[in-house]
């Protein structure tokens, strides 16, 4: 049986990469590269989707909100993931709204493309399912972060996943931004940063970090890190090979 080529490498989302070649040549007229600004809400949760997502050099936070105004990260999508699954499950409200964490790009796809597509196109169909179920894991897996791991592994596992989405070791994040994303006081950010940077971790200057030690940060961090990343790889694995840590 001939091997099925892929997308090319150079399409930076892994889950629109991973398509046979001749599926992405279908979809690509409905695509369009955009950029994403920091903070920009890409929607809330009582509005109708229009687009969905697949970011490429963006992180893109969805955000549960108290009605007192707290809110905390539920999920997070960089270029191995999409945002808007909802546009193809139903009215499944698994976050509040979604908003540019890191600004960048991001391919968007109109939601009546994206409902064609999914009942014309089984590899289409297939691949969204799956990420929506790795999606799920991750939002799981998130409240078992939130409830019983320290702020110093919550912050290590934050930046693990950003600095694997971003293949970056230099992240611009303030504190105030971490703070709101894991849902705790900002205090309690710096207090964290400052010990992941005096154990030789992370360098931490003017909203900007730098990951010095990845290994230390991956000793460092909570089990959640690794969990979610090892459900990633099984459940999208017919698709996507992953040779990170």
């Amino acid at each position: 049986m001939p091997t099925v080529e892929k997308a090319s490498s150079k399409i930076q989302n892994l889950l629109l990469a991973a398509l046979p070649e001749n599926v992405f040549d279908k979809l690509e007229p409905s695509l369009k590269l955009v950029d994403l600004k920091l903070d920009e809400v890409l929607w809330e949760m009582d509005e109708k989707r229009k687009h969905i997502y697949f970011p490429t050099t963006a992180m893109i936070c969805l955000i549960y909100e108290t009605d007192d105004g707290e809110s905390i990260e539920v999920g997070m999508a960089g270029r191995q993931g999409m945002v808007g699954v909802v546009t193809f499950i139903g009215d499944a409200r698994m976050a509040k709204r979604a908003v540019v964490m890191i600004p960048g790009q991001a391919y968007v796809m109109k939601a009546k493309d994206v409902e064609k597509y999914f009942e014309e196109i089984p590899d289409f169909q297939e691949i969204c399912m799956l990420y929506t179920q790795t999606l799920l894991a991750q939002i799981s897996q998130n409240v078992i972060c939130n409830r019983l791991h320290s702020i110093e592994q919550q912050l290590c596992r934050l930046l693990l996943i950003i600095n694997y989405n971003l293949q970056t070791t230099t992240i611009h994040l303030t504190h105030d931004r971490i703070s709101n994303v894991l849902g705790v006081r900002r205090e309690s950010v710096s207090a964290a940063a400052a010990k992941l940077q005096d154990l030789g971790l992370i360098e931490y200057a003017r909203g900007k970090i730098k990951l010095l030690d990845r290994k230390g940060l991956l000793a460092a961090a909570c089990e959640c890190y690794e969990v979610v990343k090892d459900q990633y790889e099984r459940i999208l694995g017919k698709y996507i090979s992953h040779h990170d840590s």
